[in-house]
């Protein structure tokens, strides 16, 4: 990537071949005459030396030198002003020279073998045994990011320990693909009794004195059932079930008396998942209807139950029930209730709505003994209307009221009371939807050997079909030799073993063979079989298809008409989602959302807004790239993808939560990267903004500059929530250190362009002043925060304007959208190096980046197509190079 002048020495790639060589005289006299009087000795400024009379070419260090010399001198950003410069022929002779040196040295390709990351290994398992729901554990260890990417060969080290991990995990996806022999199953019947305490207290459900518990219906999903805390299907079958329940009715209610029989429906989940989930997407076991009478009956049937699984005991036609049809009766039954007792509004109106937190009990009586105290005054004007006509409580006064209609309902009914509950089983046992998955897959396996043979030529036919689609290529007679020699050493010392354990082991030793867990083992032009790997892992992040697989074999992948095809049609595929999240997830960062959350005196911030920032981001990149788009749409665009939740950042008054396309007119704040509220996030810290953090990644990913790691002895700048020290000014205090200066000269001034979006991406006219608590304490209190906007006032103005180092002033966003509109090459120039990366796994070489040159000329010439950029990536030489 481009370079700011020359800052300082940072070794990013491997060693490459070569030897120390004399600089020539012409040369030698040039850097002495113009570079030697600031870089020579212990003191050479910015730690660069040009003082020798040799190179050592066989570094990445020297390399990355060099080529930091040559883009100074080409720019002509050195030798500084003030200094003696060369001559324009001088000038041109010393580029010219240090190009032909570092093409030869620094040549496109040199790529380390990459190991697959995460995503790439996870899919790999899923496709090459049909495994769809494989996962990795959480205890797997993520990859370490280079260059901005988790799939750089360099970053994706592996230790012994990471090696256990890949042992642990072939040994569980070979019994997973090829489980022992153990005959037809046998289980023992058990039968499980289920008391009261046995019983989850959930919103619908409490314990009842003497014994059993009580059901409520009051709310349509799973939470407002009974869920058995110690029981669950060990194996999947069918099970009878016992359960002794009776209505529970008083002549006190405010509800009638019922005189139809109760539902009573049972449901399945399993256990710990779906707690909150809808009751019609539950699958429902069994329907029963208990009598009105108050008597206790005998409920039975036989249901069946997955593993894993359990039950959940629901009353399903309650009063209060409020299924997603008949979404207004619960508020209906509550106005009602309120607007036709004088007596229950009065006490309401005396008790003034319950503190966050309070107990149904604690509301019920406390209003309970407000309406029998005889001390409520219902001469109040607010009372002084018709039974049925009371307005609207007081929002403080209304808080709590369904807690008190419940809490009556659970004391004098209507109610569903269960006793007690008894599980018996399995009576048989049934093959569930897991058991048949994977027989079919151990039967689709094993379905290479033919009929009659013996284990060896079976497990001869199984792998010669598996170890090319592990190894992604075709295997030598010699490497399928080696896997058989180990089954059948494993059958000679096993006589009475299956096919399945030999091949067990062959399975186990291939998931992590260097040829499994690794690409391009192999310097050199890539053949047919490693281009279809880097084609389909850079797109789709899976290994490639049947049809790359089968391009590759008749050799006519590498045909640049073929490749173009195959790349647009991974890029219209299901697959290219993969590409879509990974890419954006790590060069726009909203991987990094997940570990942010915003002061809470901001705004309320919940999981739906995360997802609402991640949606618009990964769709509006989706569409630049479906649609061809110019590259100039990451810029400025006149659309995006929002839903409800998004009203959070942008304002609006969208009322759906599927996302939906939007316009609006380009060259304002809104519209490409630099409006997207998950980049203003991702370059924040939660509780203010920091120009530092936005105009580096400014100048990383938009701007094409990479600038080195700050120097150590350097305090970061904190935000500072009180308002007493503007940002512009901590930045200029900052920049007074010289060793600051060289780099925050650029980094500052797009980094103050972006300060008015705040730490979520909406806009502000005025920094935020983070106030305290009323009682001196630091933590808000539920009192202090209930509405949105308390705990913050304006501070001082924003002002965002910032001068770059040319003397280009900048006001706001848009002149910041239109500066890199009118140099829209340089942005291509970065956005294709970004692909180089993510693409070849390396850090681009001083080669790779003359063919990125390339690459931005030949698609500018094309229309400047998003689409068309990627197809040049992967037609250029170095995404064909190791």
């Amino acid at each position: 990537m481009r370079r700011i002048g020359i800052i300082a020495l940072v070794a990013t790639a491997t060693p490459l071949a070569g030897a120390a060589e004399s600089i020539p005289a012409a040369e030698h006299e040039f850097l002495s005459r113009h570079c030697a009087v600031c870089h020579t000795g212990d003191q050479a400024q910015a730690e660069v030396r040009l003082d020798g009379s040799e190179i050592d070419w066989s570094t990445r260090r020297s390399t990355d030198l060099w080529e930091r010399v040559h883009t100074a001198l080409e720019s002509e950003a050195m030798p500084p002003e003030g200094a003696v410069q060369p001559s324009g022929e001088a000038r041109d002779r010393m580029v010219a020279w240090l190009d032909s040196q570092l093409m030869r040295h620094s040549g496109v390709g040199g790529v380390v073998p990459r190991r697959l990351n995460r995503e790439e290994y996870a899919n790999s398992i899923r496709n090459l045994f049909d495994m769809p729901g494989f996962a990795l554990p959480n205890s797997f260890p993520s990859d370490d990011s280079l260059d901005g990417f988790d799939n750089v060969g360099e970053g994706l080290v592996l230790s012994p320990p990471l090696m256990a991990q890949f042992l642990t995990l072939a040994n569980g996806i070979a019994d997973e693909l090829l489980p022992p022999d153990g005959g037809p199953l046998k289980v023992e019947r058990k039968l499980y009794r289920i008391g009261p305490s046995d019983l989850g207290i959930t919103s619908g459900v409490a314990h009842v004195d003497g014994g059993g518990f009580r059901l409520l219906s009051i709310r349509t999903n799973a939470s407002a059932a009974g869920w058995p805390t110690r029981f669950e299907a060990v194996h999947s079958g069918v099970y009878r079930i016992v359960i002794h329940a009776r209505a529970h009715q008083t002549d006190r209610m405010f509800f009638d008396r019922r005189t139809e029989p109760l539902q009573m429906y049972l449901y399945a989940r399993h256990k710990g998942e779906q707690t909150y989930e809808l009751f019609d997407n539950l699958r429902k076991l069994k329907e029963f209807e208990v009598e009105p009478s108050g008597e206790t009956q005998v409920l039975t049937a036989e249901i069946e139950l997955m593993r894993g699984e359990t039950f959940g005991i629901r009353w399903a036609d309650g009063p209060a029930q409020s299924d997603p049809s008949n979404r207004g009766m619960i508020t209906k039954l509550l106005q009602d209730r309120v607007k036709s007792d004088r007596l229950f509004y009065a006490a309401l109106l005396e008790y003034g709505g319950s503190p966050r937190g309070a107990a149904r009990k604690e509301i019920y009586e406390a209003v309970t003994a407000l309406m029998r105290s005889g001390k409520l005054d219902l001469s109040d004007p607010r009372l002084d209307k018709a039974p049925g006509e009371l307005g609207s409580l007081p929002p403080r006064a209304f808080r709590g009221v369904s807690h008190f209609i419940y809490e009556e309902m659970f004391r004098l009914g209507p109610a569903l009371d269960v006793l007690d509950a008894e599980v018996e089983g399995p009576i048989r046992l049934i093959e569930d939807d897991i058991a048949r998955t994977r027989r079919l897959r151990t039967e689709k396996f094993l379905e290479a050997g033919p009929p009659g043979a013996s284990r060896r030529e079976h497990a001869e036919a199984v792998l010669r079909e598996f170890l090319p689609k592990a190894f992604r290529r075709p295997v030598s007679e010699a490497q399928l030799q080696e896997y058989m020699d180990l089954v059948g050493r494993y059958f000679d010392e096993n006589p009475e073993s299956s096919v399945k354990d030999g091949l067990h082991l062959a399975v186990r030793r291939a998931l992590v063979s260097p040829h499994f867990l690794y690409r391009g083992l192999r310097p050199g032009h890539l053949d047919d079989f490693d281009l279809a790997g880097r084609l389909s892992y850079f797109l789709t992040s899976s290994p490639p298809d049947e049809r790359l697989v089968a391009l590759a074999v008749e050799g006519r992948l590498s045909q640049p008409e073929v490749l173009e095809q195959e790349t647009d049609r991974l890029l219209h595929g299901p697959q290219s989602e993969n590409f879509v999240r990974s890419f954006t997830g790590q060069w726009l960062g909203t991987r990094l959302l997940e570990g942010i959350m915003p002061d809470p005196r901001l705004t309320k911030y919940y999981q739906q807004h995360r997802r609402a920032m991640i949606w618009e981001t990964e769709m509006f990149f989706a569409e630049i790239l479906r649609e061809n788009l110019p590259i100039d749409t990451f810029i400025d665009a006149g659309f995006s993808y929002r839903n409800e939740d998004s009203n959070l950042f942008y304002g609006g008054d969208l009322e759906d939560k599927e996302m939906r396309r939007v316009t609006f007119p380009r060259g304002g704040r809104q519209g490409g990267i630099l409006g997207l509220a998950s980049v203003m996030m991702a370059t924040a810290n939660g509780v203010d903004t920091n120009p530092i953090l936005r105009g580096v990644w400014l100048l990383d990913n938009v701007f094409g500059m990479s600038l080195p790691d700050p120097p150590s002895n350097i305090p970061a700048i904190a935000p500072d929530t009180s308002g007493t020290t503007l940002m512009r000014d901590q930045l200029a205090a900052h920049r007074a250190n010289a060793s600051c200066a060289r780099c925050h000269n650029h980094i500052d001034p797009i980094g103050m362009v972006l300060e008015n979006f705040d730490p979520i991406g909406r806009w502000r006219d005025h920094y935020p002043i983070y106030t305290k608590p009323p009682d001196g304490q630091e933590t808000l209190t539920e009192q202090f925060y209930s509405s949105v906007g308390k705990g913050v006032i304006n501070g001082p103005p924003v002002d965002a304007v910032g001068i770059l180092a040319d003397g280009t002033r900048m006001e706001d966003v848009t002149d910041l959208k239109r500066h890199l509109l009118e140099r829209i090459d340089m942005f291509s120039r970065c956005l294709t190096e970004k692909l180089m990366v993510y693409g070849t796994g390396r850090p681009l070489s001083y080669g790779d980046g003359r063919v990125a040159d390339e690459i931005v000329a030949m698609t500018a010439e094309q229309g400047n197509g998003f689409r068309d950029l990627v197809v040049n990536v992967v037609q250029s030489e170095a995404f064909n190079t190791r």
